[in-house]
């Protein structure tokens, strides 16, 4: 029957390939989140069913197992700190050394600030040598340290022995973001607000660049 004239209208059907990504990326998003809060051996696979609102068997059917499922999740936090470096390169050749270095740190905490999984995610990984954080640290850390600690050289004569020490206050920018509770409670503050966050993205990158010689 033919939708009335005004405000009814007919319904869009998805077709099974899109209704099959939406759900894939559903399963994704959750458990990111799962993961990263509760840790890989807390969540079952009917836990993030569960939350994702699919039906059973649903993430097996997409992944194939948990562990994938953990890859895939993992993957996508990552890529998209990827994506979100990309667009900005064109902007990074135009600066010097110590501007790039500096934008560097402050877009970093600015993509804490909006994905706080990432933080939550490596601090339930980094607490042990286990498959999940060598996949991590061959996949996708050891090339972004690698990358960051060009641009390092670029900016400060930091050795090897110091750019340990800068790399973990580095990464620490983005803890802040991950007890958004605890920052409530103790500050009063919600660490969501822009102003915040950009003065968060300035303090980091105080810290980090006044401190190192050139």
């Amino acid at each position: 029957m033919a939708a009335r004239e005004g405000t009814d209208r007919p319904v869009r059907k998805r077709r099974p390939q899109e209704r099959a990504e939406v759900t894939r990326r559903k399963l994704i998003e959750v458990a990111l989140r799962e993961f990263s809060e509760r840790g890989f051996d807390a969540v079952t696979v009917r836990d993030i069913e569960v939350a994702a609102g699919v039906q059973r068997n649903l993430l097996s059917y997409h992944f194939g197992n948990k562990e994938e499922m953990w890859k895939a999740a993992a993957a996508h936090v990552f890529t998209t700190l990827q994506d979100f470096q990309e667009q900005r390169q064109d902007l990074m050749r135009e600066l010097s050394p110590h501007e790039r270095l500096a934008y560097t740190i402050r877009s970093y905490v600015r993509f804490s600030a909006n994905h706080p999984e990432l933080n939550r995610l490596m601090i339930q990984e980094g607490k042990r040598d286990s498959w999940r954080m060598r996949w991590l640290v061959d996949e996708f850390l050891g090339p972004a340290m690698e990358g960051l600690r060009e641009v390092v050289e670029a900016d400060t004569r930091i050795d090897d022995a110091q750019f340990v020490h800068w790399y973990y206050v580095f990464v620490s920018g983005a803890m802040m973001f991950s007890m958004a509770p605890e920052a409530a409670l103790l500050f009063d503050v919600d660490v969501t607000d822009d102003a915040i966050v950009d003065r968060h993205a300035q303090t980091m990158a105080n810290l980090l660049l006044n401190e190192f010689p050139r």
